[in-house]
């Protein structure tokens, strides 16, 4: 906001020098037009490059002092020089071009400079107003007293204006900083519950659940599947292997056919062509499906299912199905979490909806979809 303010001063300085300027030319004649043609050239000519300077600068950047220097000095010779560069009949009543350039130039000052700096150019302006309105006049401007208090004030309350700016911009980007710190931290705290919950559901799936199986008498002890099983599941809960991130892009056949190969359930599935979806949403379908055919082998009472993989309208959807004997979903206890977190919790985070339907006796089917597809 400051850096606006800053460019819209200069702007508003060189606006009013050329623009002035030019009008104040249709009111001379004979020398007096000459030589008022060359001075007003040369000041519109330094006002621009003064200004562009001015343009290009930053919103703590204050104007060198060489530049502040040459351009006091110009516009000082040019306000004293009035005899040239005003009508002869005209009178000093802040209505004249030559007090619109004072003014403007005395404001935008207080925007680039200090507040000694400003007040001094300031005070130097007026004086070289007034020298040139006596130069041009003489001692009959009884109404000069009045354009210099208002220009003194102009000073002042350009100066006011500009600290509330300043205050205002450093407060908003003090307000903005601070709701960016919020929201970063708000986002690593959601990141972060995230990953606990993703954690404890892998752990939930891998695990938790082949420990339970084995004392449940599921499982036969020294099987081959259950060394299996316990290698990959030691190596899905390894936090270098968690650390690693995953191509942007998977293929999810290809992880579906190594998920359902390596379950204790016999999966009935068609040929699994090459199917490519981004790796948040095609990792929870895993390990959704992992849930699934672990609930089938642990609860289901039957060796067997079913995977299919289809595109409707509602996207990508891959379904579970079993013939076994089905349970009450709405008598699931809320200590249990294998179908909220496993399923229907890890398919929301990746954007995605799980759902489970099962009537006792008649089978049960997980539902996954994702959109995106």
């Amino acid at each position: 906001m400051l850096r606006t303010s800053l460019r819209w001063a200069a702007a508003s300085r060189m606006v009013v020098a050329v623009g002035c300027g030019c009008f104040g030319l249709f009111l001379l004649s004979g020398s007096r037009l000459a030589v008022a043609s060359v001075v007003t050239a040369g000041l519109i000519a330094w006002t621009l490059v003064f200004c562009i300077r001015m343009l290009r600068m930053q919103g703590g950047d204050r104007v060198g002092a060489r530049w502040l220097t040459a351009d006091l000095a110009i516009t000082c010779g040019v306000l004293a020089g009035q005899y040239w560069l005003i009508p002869p009949d005209s009178v000093p009543d802040g209505t004249g071009w030559m007090n619109a350039l004072v003014a403007m130039t005395i404001v935008t000052y207080q925007w680039h400079t200090s507040p000694r700096v400003g007040a001094l150019a300031a005070v130097l302006l007026v004086a070289a107003y007034w020298v040139g309105i006596q130069t041009a006049i003489g001692d009959n401007g009884g109404s000069w007293p009045a354009p210099a208090i208002w220009l003194l004030a102009d000073a002042l309350l350009s100066r006011g204006l500009f600290v509330m700016v300043r205050r205002g911009g450093r407060r908003a980007d003090e307000y903005l900083a601070a709701g960016d710190r919020k929201r970063a931290a708000a986002e690593f705290s959601r990141a972060r519950r995230a990953d606990e919950r993703e954690h404890l559901a892998t752990l939930h799936d891998t695990a938790a659940a082949t420990l339970l199986m084995v004392g449940l008498g599921t499982v036969p002890g020294r099987s081959d599947w259950l060394q299996q099983q316990a290698r990959r599941d030691l190596a899905l809960l390894d936090p270098e292997v968690r650390a690693v991130r995953p191509e942007p892009v998977l293929d999810l056949a290809t992880m579906l056919a190594e998920t359902t190969a390596a379950g204790q359930v016999t999966v009935h599935h068609p040929p699994l062509g090459e199917l490519m979806v981004p790796s948040l949403p095609a990792l929870a379908i895993r390990d959704s499906v992992r849930e699934a055919l672990t609930n089938v082998a642990r609860h289901a009472g039957v060796p067997e299912a079913t995977l299919s993989i289809s595109r409707e309208a509602s996207g990508l959807v891959v379904e579970i199905r079993d013939q076994g004997v089905g349970f009450a979903p709405d008598r699931i206890p809320l200590t249990r979490r294998g179908i909220s977190e496993s399923i229907t919790a890890r398919m929301t985070r990746a954007g995605g909806v799980g759902t489970v339907s099962s009537v006792p006796g008649s089978g049960t089917v997980v539902r996954l979809e994702w959109a995106g597809v």
